[in-house]
């Protein structure tokens, strides 16, 4: 379940349970294109997005008294050993790259033409990173020309 509204104007952006173990997660997103995420920013984003009292007893509707992980997804950088040992010790939140994980994805998917649009975009990028790597191509990275 994706942006899942509490009580104080906050939001859980998704809970997830593995259909095979039951394995529980409260997943946050912070993924930003220009910035680094830091170690200075986890102690306020654990405060609020999994440690909030409001937060706490959103998921325990639905969770119940269970255990579940905690997950944070944050944009490809270089990996900071610091940062994810910090996160995971301290706040017990798992530190997740969303490049890994959309890469974890593209691997699985083994047929085209999925409904979902975010699952149809993922095999649209893999045949086309399939296309380049058989016929040799390298890809470009290009700047959008701003207007």
């Amino acid at each position: 379940m994706t942006n899942i509204r509490c009580k104080g104007n906050k939001e859980i952006d998704l809970l997830a349970i593995n259909p095979k173990t039951g394995e529980k997660f409260h997943i946050e997103s912070r993924v930003r294109t220009k910035q680094r995420f830091r170690l200075e920013h986890i102690d306020s984003l654990a405060r609020e997005k999994f440690e909030h009292s409001t937060v706490k007893e959103r998921i325990r509707e639905f969770f119940g008294d269970s255990e579940y992980r905690k997950w944070l997804v944050i944009q490809p950088q270089k990996v900071d050993f610091q940062l994810d040992d910090v996160t995971r010790e301290k706040h017990s939140i798992e530190i997740r790259y969303i490049d890994t994980i959309m890469r974890m994805i593209m691997k699985k998917l083994h047929r085209m033409g999925s409904r979902d649009h975010v699952l149809r975009t993922l095999e649209l990028v893999k045949f086309i990173r399939e296309f380049d790597r058989t016929h040799g191509l390298k890809p470009k990275m290009t700047k959008p020309r701003v207007r």
